[in-house]
């Protein structure tokens, strides 16, 4: 009887720290949506504003924090506010794919329809490197890996300005930046054949190919790399093509299921305290041995009965909190509401209190 009371505190110990982490990852996923929803309300408010500069970092960390399809869809319209063209194209083809596996057909349309507004806009960049290029050549666009599968395919791109290099070993590393702007632009810049020698150390991106002798012409302007037969690309800091078609009404958001969401945390609540319970029954059924308690025959077998009680009580309150954890997080969601019941999911009138000669009550509607 003297290893008694160890054995239960130890299993007792074990179902407590199992229940403390259920309930830890519980708590951190609530936070991650309380934030998240925290976060796309301070973004569209600030879009309002017109201040989509601020709005879409937002947007952004509420993303990673809880994915929602309107979340994503409200971000590509900020990217489009921003003049970041090929980020909101790529971003509403993604809502586009994420709206058609849901089933939103209405939300689908209306993100197709804002990509192939944008495609005539896109500026598309061309890098090409040699036919006999090192196999270890790497080259980066804004410090990006550019596999081999996208050398000599036109990749649209934000307007502004893009960095290219490309590196390999024993090679003097080359880079070049090119300034687009020009809406519906397509350039094409190409890597040369990198000359042998060391790589160049403390270089900001130092012009490619060996350096000008003396009284050379200079290298040529980046308006250079356009094909034969386009406009020059305008100067830098040239506004980019204004577009601000009117954006459709914001998605509305609701919770998955409150009623779920209420359910999980009742049972959550349950389960605690039926493991709460259970950990005192065992308790003071083991809380002394030997002969200090006094025991008979019969008390053994109360003890025994007891002791089981406790067990099949923190045994129930785990399954209980095992149930409604996962309850309470689906059930907590936030999910857009289908384009035909945004109407129904209009707030209704307040109570309206009418009193007359011989009666008094509530009138609402519903």
């Amino acid at each position: 009887m003297t290893s008694l009371p160890v054995q239960h505190l130890g299993r007792l110990l074990a179902l407590a720290m199992f229940l403390a982490a259920l309930l830890s990852g519980g708590r951190d996923a609530r936070a991650d949506t309380a934030a998240a929803q925290a976060l796309f309300d301070a973004a569209k408010q600030l879009m309002a504003q017109g201040k989509y500069a601020d709005a879409c970092p937002k947007l952004e960390e509420s993303q990673r924090l809880d994915p929602g399809i309107g979340t994503q869809f409200n971000l590509a319209a900020c990217y489009e506010q921003l003049g970041r063209t090929a980020s909101a194209w790529s971003m509403f083809l993604e809502v586009a794919g994420a709206s058609k596996a849901a089933g939103q057909l209405e939300r689908e349309k209306v993100a197709r329809q804002r990509a192939a507004a944008l495609e005539p806009r896109l500026i598309r960049l061309t890098i090409t490197a040699p036919a006999d290029a090192p196999a270890d050549l790497q080259v980066k666009r804004d410090g990006a890996l550019v596999g081999r599968a996208q050398w000599g395919t036109p990749v649209p791109v934000d307007p502004g300005k893009h960095t290219v290099e490309a590196s390999a070993a024993g090679r003097a590393p080359f880079a070049r930046s090119v300034e687009l702007t020009r809406a519906g632009a397509s350039e094409t810049l190409a890597v040369p054949p990198l000359p042998a020698g060391a790589p160049a150390r403390d270089a900001a991106l130092p012009p490619s190919g060996p350096p000008a002798p003396a009284g050379a012409a200079a290298p040529p302007p980046s308006s250079a790399l356009a094909p034969a037969g386009a406009a020059a690309p305008r100067a830098s800091g040239a506004p980019v093509a204004a577009y601000a078609p009117p954006p459709p009404a914001a998605p509305l958001t609701k919770r998955r299921s409150k009623g779920m969401m209420v359910t999980g945390i009742v049972l959550t609540s349950l389960g605690t305290v039926a493991v709460l319970g259970g950990g005192l029954v065992i308790a003071s059924t083991t809380s002394c041995s030997g002969d200090s308690c006094g025991y008979d025959s019969s008390s053994v077998y109360e003890e025994e009965d007891t002791d089981g009680a406790g067990v099949g009580l923190v045994v129930s309150g785990l399954i209980l909190a095992g149930v409604g954890i996962p309850l309470a997080i689906i059930g907590g969601r936030k999910v857009p509401v289908q384009p035909e019941k945004q109407a129904a999911s209009a707030p209704a009138p307040p109570p309206e209190l009418v009193i007359g000669p011989r009666y008094a009550g509530l009138r609402w509607s519903m």
